[in-house]
């Protein structure tokens, strides 16, 4: 098994590649219940508006299983050239960097990591996930929270949508009122990527109200509904500008949208109306901020703010790197210990279904129950037994015991035995039922006779000498505290 991240995304592809295999959460959906992939195999997509990527632990056919999905549902080829493709460690850290926002395309983005989370929950609402990708992913949330907490990478407003909201909750704190976004009426003028960008920061906010108009009535009803808005007829933009607290304009216009003499006067001692024109050219007349009761910021004014907070977030980098390495290591470790336990936790299973599919050989004729009914009962009951203990097995520390001797031990007491004569049960006497003499006698998995000098014998005699000196006992034993 092997981990795989790969997919498109702005660092690689063009904005026409990405914007072809961006799928909504019914693409991904349809994409999960598509799948087939081999056995034990975890799978994880996500799918924002900068990349498309897939976070699979499994096999190369599976690799190429998914391809083929995200293509059938992208209704286009795969861009081979154009999508990048990472292996084991490489995958891993770029699943931590992803969620960190590391590899984003503002630096530090906080909006990546509750994307990321909605992409695992779907996984595992689809049943594609299982104990390595849970693993995974509550390690990539943890080190997104250390360099959250940690750095600096997230500190300020580094995109222009995200920073015209942080300018407006600074210039209305500042002023006398000292007035929150939650108190304010916000219009969007606009209803494109840069716009809803902006409505999305001011989330946490809740404002009083959110209006949106747009040229197209369609695409502002589909904004205020993701919302909670209502639609301004586009008409009526200008007198809804002066009834609005906060007007935050983005809009695709080579000439402005808003015109001075067509907004409203107002009365010098109300309020000033904020507007921040995030559009290139400017959608917003500049005579307008020359105007009693309004105030307009625009590029030039939020072109410094980020400059400022995208040069504090690249100084952050390297210990953000160092965060996601440091969980990295951690991860890794415990796959492989993971690995180690596969053996013996298959080992296990076969013991105990070997004797489930010898019992029911002896006395499947003493029932009237159907030879496969007979399977599956025993099956699930043998599962359910199981279950508890190869979790508890699976969640062992490995500092907290020997673990080496550990696994040595679950292989001496279940691996198959060279003995097959001693592995075989009776077969069950049709005319009567069975007692305890009919047991084999002795047990058919281990000897525990002294003298019994078998390979089996001897593999669980050497597992149990964990008193017997190996490398880096000493150091314990003379510090036993040591390992604490």
């Amino acid at each position: 098994m092997t981990f795989y991240a790969f997919g498109v995304n702005h660092e690689h592809a063009s904005v026409e590649q990405t914007d072809a295999f961006a799928l909504d959460v019914d693409d991904q959906q349809a994409v999960y219940d598509a799948l087939i992939l081999s056995e034990d195999a975890e799978v994880v997509l996500l799918s924002t508006c900068n990349r498309t990527e897939a976070y699979l632990y499994g096999r190369e056919p599976d690799v190429r299983r998914v391809q083929q999905a995200l293509v059938r549902a992208a209704g286009t080829s795969w861009p081979a050239e154009d999508a990048f493709r990472r292996t084991n460690e490489d995958a891993i850290r770029h699943i931590l960097h992803v969620t960190a926002g590391l590899n984003s395309m503002v630096l530090g983005d906080q909006q990546i990591l509750a994307q990321v989370k909605e992409a695992y929950q779907r996984a595992v609402d689809a049943g594609q996930v299982h104990s390595v990708m849970h693993r995974l992913f509550h390690t990539a949330f943890r080190a997104a929270k250390r360099v959250s907490s940690e750095t600096l990478l997230s500190r300020g407003a580094a995109s222009v949508s995200t920073a015209s909201v942080e300018m407006a909750r600074q210039h209305f704190a500042t002023q006398t009122t000292e007035q929150s976004l939650s108190d304010l009426e916000v219009l969007l003028v606009g209803a494109g990527k840069m716009g809803r960008l902006a409505l999305k920061s001011l989330r946490e906010d809740v404002p009083a109200s959110i209006r949106i108009t747009n040229r197209s009535p369609d695409r502002a009803r589909k904004v205020a509904k993701a919302h909670d808005g209502t639609v301004v007829p586009w008409t009526e933009r200008h007198q809804t500008v002066a009834e609005s607290d906060l007007t935050i304009v983005a809009t695709g216009a080579p000439e402005p949208v808003l015109q001075a003499p067509e907004i409203p006067e107002r009365p010098s001692t109300s309020s000033a109306r904020l507007l921040v024109d995030i559009a290139r050219p400017r959608n917003v007349d500049p005579a307008l901020d020359a105007r009693t009761g309004y105030t307009v910021f625009d590029l030039d004014d939020l072109q410094a703010w980020t400059e400022d907070v995208q040069d504090q977030r690249s100084s952050a980098v390297p210990n953000a790197k160092e965060i996601c390495e440091d969980l990295l290591g951690d991860f890794v470790t415990w796959v492989f210990h993971q690995e180690a336990l596969q053996p013996a936790i298959q080992a296990i299973r076969e013991t105990f279904d070997s004797i489930r599919e010898q019992e029911v050989d002896r006395h499947a004729h003493r029932t009237d129950m159907d030879r496969k009914e007979v399977d599956r009962l025993t099956e699930s009951i043998m599962q359910k037994l199981l279950a508890v203990p190869i979790v508890r097995l699976k969640n062992v520390d490995p500092d907290s015991i020997d673990f080496v001797q550990g696994i040595k031990l679950l292989h001496a007491l279940f691996a198959p035995s060279e003995d097959s004569g001693g592995r075989t049960l009776p077969k069950a006497d049709e005319e009567k039922s069975p007692t305890l003499s009919d047991a084999p006698s002795r047990c058919p998995y281990l000897t525990h006779e002294t003298g019994d000098e078998s390979a089996e014998a001897k593999s669980l005699h050497d597992a149990l000498q964990l008193n017997e000196a190996s490398p880096g006992d000493a150091q314990y034993a003379s510090n036993p505290s040591a390992e604490e």
